[in-house]
Parts: structure tokens; C-alpha cells; sequence
């Protein structure tokens, strides 16, 4: 059976590396994470980072998921640092919602 949540990874455009996340990205959290100590300041909200990894249960199998993200800059062109994961894809989330939102403005709502 397939849970709801491997439905959206499915439903995701392409893979890692062309979604941006490939080798390089991965080398790069990897640098990040050795710098990191328990109780760093998330670079989005400021807030303290005490927990690296939870573990979850998806279809009765044991994952180990990080609870912090490398964060990048609205271009996608830098990193800004690490960061909760909430607060990473939240603003994700409503980088992408305003863009949306823009983009319908100046359609128009009929076919006339």
C-alpha cells in the first residue's frame, strides 16, 4: 500500500541532483554539519538547533531523517546556512505560493 507521503515523493519533478540537491549539495551539508554544534542558531528564524536526527516509521520500516536542512538563498545561487527544517520549507512554501499567486494575477479569469 502506498501511504500518502511516498505518493507526494513520487509526485516530486525529477530527481535529486536535477531538483538541485545532488553530490554537490551533498558535500556541501556534509561540510556544514561538521561546523555544527548542538545549539547553533537556525540562519532563518535564529533560533537554537539542538536535534540533528528523529527517527520515523513509514510502511512498518525504521528511517533516520534529519531535522536540519542547508538553506539556500531566494536565486538558489548561495547557501545562507543551516537551519530547522520547518523553518526551511516554510519559506520555501511561501516563496513559492507568492510566485504563484503573481503569476495568476495577470491572467485573466474568462476566456472572452
Amino acid at each position: 500500500m502506498v501511504s500518502v507521503r511516498d505518493y507526494q515523493r513520487y509526485a516530486r519533478k525529477g530527481n535529486t541532483t536535477q531538483r538541485g540537491y545532488g553530490n554537490d549539495h551533498q558535500h556541501e551539508l556534509k561540510r556544514w554539519f561538521a561546523q555544527w554544534k548542538p545549539g547553533d542558531p537556525c540562519a532563518q528564524c535564529g533560533q537554537p538547533m539542538w536535534v540533528r536526527w528523529i527517527t520515523e516509521w513509514r510502511n512498518g520500516r525504521e528511517y533516520r531523517v534529519s531535522m536540519i536542512d542547508l538553506g539556500h538563498n531566494a536565486d538558489r545561487s548561495g547557501y545562507i546556512g543551516l537551519c530547522h527544517r520547518s523553518c526551511n520549507r516554510r519559506e520555501g512554501a511561501v516563496r513559492g505560493n507568492q510566485q504563484r499567486r503573481q503569476a495568476k494575477r495577470w491572467q485573466q479569469a474568462r476566456a472572452w
